[in-house]
């Protein structure tokens, strides 16, 4: 059974499966498909439902080898989505469509929305080492609970800190996504400094207390004082690897859609609370 097409009965144990916690490894080795087949088989629809799952792939079905119009309406509907940082693939699901033929209005101009624009326009692009110096750490994100990378439990949150223009403003902002919730919350500091990141949680604590159980971070300097966190509030920290963003994915979408309003140029001292 090494086909990728999907029956509505594989649909039913993909789900059942998913339900019990297996990983999509484990998924696919019992199912027969490749990893990457049940991976994009659990996008189309989330919370997985197998019954949602199969609607949507029977309608994408019947769209294939169809022309697509573009209706006026569409068109301004399309472009509002776009203006408030929802990708090309969250627009065309939303819509019903193809995400191919979304990109191809994108591309011969159909839809008035520059693809430079677009809030994942620099996802991929190659970060400047960090040259901070380094740390030790005690917790990295294998041990962190299944709980909490499941997502099951509220209060455990991804961290990091987005820079105002490099070498001409200090003044940064402390980012913070409640894992469960998906929750934003973002503090502006005077710089990307151990004691800023005192300041900013003291702010935090003051809002969340006893809710807070956990946060995970990157290697950057100013979390240098996780130790004095864990003991003041009696929260857990854990450590992602060095150069690894994708393992606090919540946080990093955040920050690419706060930088969609303020790009990389901007100074966050000239930014109100």
């Amino acid at each position: 059974m090494s086909y990728s097409i999907l029956t509505s009965y594989d649909r039913g144990a993909i789900e059942t499966l998913n339900n019990f916690g297996y990983s999509l490894q484990k998924i696919a080795d019992t199912l027969g498909f490749s990893k990457s087949t049940i991976h994009y088989e659990l996008q189309r629809v989330q919370p997985y439902v197998a019954s949602l799952a199969q609607q949507d792939a029977d309608h994408k079905r019947k769209q294939c080898g169809r022309k697509t119009t573009l209706s006026r309406s569409q068109k301004n509907l399309i472009e509002s989505y776009l203006a408030l940082t929802w990708s090309p693939a969250m627009v065309a699901h939303q819509l019903k469509l193809a995400t191919s033929t979304l990109y191809n209005w994108l591309n011969n101009g159909r839809i008035n929305f520059l693809l430079t624009d677009l809030p994942h326009r620099n996802a991929f692009q190659r970060r400047k080492k960090e040259n901070r110096g380094t740390f030790k750490v005690e917790q990295t994100i294998e041990n962190r609970p299944d709980k909490v990378n499941q997502r099951q439990e509220f209060g455990h949150w991804e961290v990091d800190t987005v820079l105002s223009s490099r070498g001409q403003d200090k003044t940064c902002l402390v980012t913070l996504v409640e894992r469960q919730s998906r929750m934003l919350w973002a503090i502006k500091v005077p710089n990307r400094t151990k004691g800023a990141m005192k300041l900013a949680f003291k702010r935090f604590m003051n809002q969340f207390g006893s809710t807070v159980k956990s946060i995970t971070v990157d290697h950057g300097k100013e979390f240098s004082g996780y130790r004095h966190l864990q003991q003041q509030y009696g929260i857990q920290v854990y450590f992602c690897h060095a150069y690894s963003p994708w393992e606090r994915a919540t946080n990093e979408l955040f920050n690419r859609k706060l930088r969609y309003f303020f790009p990389k140029k901007s100074h966050f001292r000239d930014v109100s609370e």
